[in-house]
């Protein structure tokens, strides 16, 4: 069981410098539909009316997936998501010291405050789920009382939000292991941030012992570092544990989509939809590519809606790779052309810090005539 909620329009837009025009968040919660993900967070009522009427419209297309609101722990936030037109509200309560502390608020204000907000809530939204924000840095006894306070609350789902990605794979382990041993009548969902670079993995791992959904967002956008990158986790959870429910062929372009509307560049090594995730220049990675797609990558990149495989050239390149091209073309490749080939190909890469495309070294093996 897995259920994805994509924060692209909420947390991803929280990125510093990032803001999606109005058609520009219609679109993606369009494509994120196709893409077939569950729940889409659209954004933040309390920002205003601009931002209200936006998400309005995107409840007004009734997409397949549920549309959701992000709210603070306070009554007018839950008013203006309730002009909204959406289907669930997420309400997120600081629970660790820290936040507690510089929001002055403690754990008396959230007993006295989490029961009033979520009766409100129902009287607007068929769902209303909460959040345990800072969840990562909070004390055991402190994260069990708001637990306990919840279930009082019968709210079915709770978010564990690991707010500024201090967490690592085991203690996510434990942790979601420890709350669904002691409040199984929850539904857990857990938002990872990427400040140590464990977002991804975190979220799976909260998924493989006992989290039913993955809050995250396209390309890892979001604040700081960003958060669990979408496209990570839905071609992992197919490649690796046969999920099939996501249209794993348009990630590709989704991913270019984002990047574009975001001005946010995808790193050239980025998993997935990064320019060199299905690339090899090395000879004996090359070599082995040609004989078969998966002897030196994970996944065929046909699978997200890109190239198979590429074959770029450079310093390490080897003879396979460049016999394998030539005879492709058709063209002569005797051992002295390709001999004389790598070399150029090989100082070009020293000399220009760069690699060779498929079309550089048939230009430059046209020019040897």
């Amino acid at each position: 069981m897995i259920w994805l909620i994509d924060s692209t329009l909420r947390d991803g837009e929280q990125a510093p410098g990032v803001a999606f025009s109005a058609a520009e968040k219609v679109a993606v919660a369009q494509r994120l539909d196709e893409l077939g993900i569950d729940e889409i967070e659209a954004g933040i009522p309390a920002m205003g009316a601009d931002e209200c009427a936006v998400i309005r419209r995107i409840a007004r297309l009734r997409l397949c997936a549920r549309v959701s609101v992000w709210c603070r722990a306070r009554a007018d936030d839950i008013e203006a998501a309730a002009q909204t037109e959406a289907e669930g509200v997420h309400i997120a309560f600081p629970v660790s010291e820290i936040q507690l502390a510089v929001m002055n608020k403690s754990q008396q204000w959230i007993a006295e405050t989490l029961p009033q907000t979520v009766e409100q809530a129902r009287r607007h939204f068929p769902y209303v789920s909460v959040g345990a924000q800072d969840a990562g840095r909070a004390s055991p006894d402190s994260l069990n009382n708001f637990f306990t306070i919840v279930s009082q609350c019968q709210v079915r789902r709770v978010r564990i939000a690991d707010t500024v990605g201090v967490l690592a794979p085991l203690q996510t382990a434990e942790l979601i292991t420890g709350i669904r041993q002691r409040h199984p009548e929850l539904q857990l969902d857990f938002h990872a941030h990427n400040d140590f670079g464990m977002a991804t993995a975190n979220a799976i791992t909260a998924w493989q012992t006992g989290a039913t959904a993955l809050s995250a967002t396209v390309n890892g956008l979001g604040e700081r570092s960003g958060n669990a990158a979408l496209e990570e986790i839905i071609v992992f959870l197919q490649q690796r544990f046969g999920v099939r429910k996501y249209a794993v062929n348009s990630l590709h372009d989704l991913c270019r989509y984002v990047s574009q509307v975001s001005g946010r560049p995808v790193p050239e090594m980025k998993p997935v939809s990064g320019r060199w995730a299905c690339s090899h220049e090395s000879g004996i990675h090359a070599h082995g590519t040609i004989a078969s797609t998966l002897a030196f990558q994970p996944y065929d990149g046909q699978t997200v809606g890109r190239a198979a495989s590429e074959t770029v050239f450079g310093k390490h390149s080897g003879k396979a790779a460049l016999v394998n091209l030539l005879q492709l073309h058709n063209r002569a490749a005797d051992d002295r052309k390709i001999n004389t080939l790598l070399q150029k190909i090989r100082h070009i890469a020293l000399t220009n810090k760069t690699e060779l495309s498929a079309d550089d070294v048939l230009l430059l093996e046209q020019n040897e005539k």
